[in-house]
């Protein structure tokens, strides 16, 4: 048994556009096909798993596994510390710039247009997936009718609501929020009791993940079949404009870091929060029996529940060697086992399970609630996180991360989402 574990920072170069450090397109980007895992000796090939945090527990289940299977073999786990997706894309495409090349990746969903693109990796062999793993999350680890990620956590954006507040306040039921209009009558109701902002919703770590969320859930497109914005009709502006409704009427805290939001929503400091379903289950330990809360879906501009974008992330098999491309397709099938998806999507992170005995399992277990159980019960319609051009991501989360950040301080949000619209057109059609 021979098992590395690294942990590293994430490199942060938010200027810099991720093509302009990727390799190029190829054969040195090129993955390679897996052999015949009988054909591989373990004692002259090596496995590098690249990951970020909430995948630690699954990568450590399928280590424990493959190393029983295969004790010869040499694996290296790098544990990248990044506070959002397209930072550990970063790091990892510079990682192969200097030729430290992983054999698989845990990668953002939204990130998925960026690798396929520039290092084309093989295909997932979707019939080696393990029989009870939920074949409907594919859709989000789908191009152009080819399977290149496998789900392994996947969430959804929800409404956290303090049911404490809202009944000291006389603001009616969480169950009752369904529109903005629903969501601005409860939290004016709480800002008069405290006489603070009551609502936040972040607008660093996942700007464009929340905006596709606001506009689809209305029924809206955001984003055309050929990749090119479209939200900046009539409907997508008025999903989008949640930020500036709540400015102006002083509802909104104004925190701009997704965990200092969440901070602010355990501490009582706000009554309602816009954040991943992933972070479920720490709101539950963070808030023990200090007041009741409850996780409902996320209100939309008139009332409608449109598809979700899945959030979360998934594996990439990136190796340039067959027998490493076998074994990290024998890993695969670990990570993505009952065990491994009990890992990945329980106490912790609270993820939607990406297999049904784990579901099952979890929603049997002492640690369900009613938060959770909207997490680990989820059925409703995804659909992929963006799917903007693949070198042109990091720049168009900015482009999103600057018009949050502007409608979250009051800009004009005709003006501001319209601007948007037109520089990520720019980018996209370069």
């Amino acid at each position: 048994m021979r098992t590395r574990s690294i942990a590293r920072a994430a490199l942060v170069a938010s200027v810099l556009p991720l093509a302009a450090c990727a390799s190029d397109s190829g054969p040195d980007a090129s993955t390679a096909a897996a052999a015949d895992i009988a054909d591989c000796d373990p004692a002259d090939s090596t496995l590098t798993i690249t990951h970020q945090p909430p995948a630690a527990e699954a990568v450590a289940v399928a280590v424990e596994a493959m190393n029983r299977e295969y004790p010869e073999l040499e694996i290296t786990v790098n544990a990248v510390q990044a506070a959002t997706y397209d930072e550990f894309t970063r790091t990892v495409v510079g990682d192969i710039a200097v030729g430290n090349r992983p054999d698989m990746i845990v990668s953002g969903l939204g990130q998925l247009p960026f690798w396929v693109e520039q290092y084309q990796p093989a295909p997932i062999d979707v019939d080696a997936l393990p029989a009870t793993y939920r074949r409907a999350f594919l859709t989000a680890g789908t191009i152009d009718g080819d399977v290149y990620l496998a789900p392994a956590q996947v969430s959804v954006p929800f409404l956290a609501v303090n049911q404490t507040m809202l009944d000291q306040a006389g603001a009616g039921d969480a169950e009752d929020i369904r529109t903005y209009d629903d969501l601005i009558e409860a939290a004016r109701k709480v800002t008069a009791m405290t006489g603070q902002p009551s609502v936040t919703i972040a607008t660093h770590n996942i700007p464009d993940w929340l905006s596709q969320a606001f506009v689809q859930g209305a029924g809206g497109t955001f984003i055309t079949g050929d990749g090119r914005p479209a939200f900046g009709d009539g409907l997508g502006v008025d999903a989008i404009s949640i930020w500036s409704r709540l400015h102006a009427e002083n509802l909104e805290l104004g925190i701009v870091q997704d965990a200092e939001s969440q901070a602010a929503f355990d501490s009582g400091t706000a009554a309602f929060l816009v954040t991943s379903s992933a972070g479920i289950a720490a709101r539950v330990e963070n808030i023990g029996d200090a007041f009741e809360w409850a996780a409902v879906d996320l209100p939309t501009v008139n009332g409608e529940q449109g598809p979700a974008p899945a959030g979360g992330n998934g594996w990439i098999v990136l190796s340039d060697d067959p027998c490493r491309a076998a074994f990290a397709n024998a890993a695969l099938a670990h990570l993505l086992s009952t065990d491994g998806v009990l890992a990945a999507s329980g106490t912790s992170f609270s993820y939607i399970p990406v297999d049904t005995a784990a579901a099952e399992e979890l929603l049997a277990s002492d640690a369900v609630t009613q938060q959770t159980t909207y997490a680990w019960s989820f059925d409703g319609e995804i659909t992929p996180w963006g799917g903007w051009r693949g070198d042109a991501t990091a720049e168009v989360i900015g482009a999103f991360r600057t018009m949050a950040q502007q409608l979250q301080a009051g800009a004009d949000p005709e003006q501001t989402i319209q601007t948007a619209v037109t520089t990520i057109d720019q980018l996209v059609a370069e």
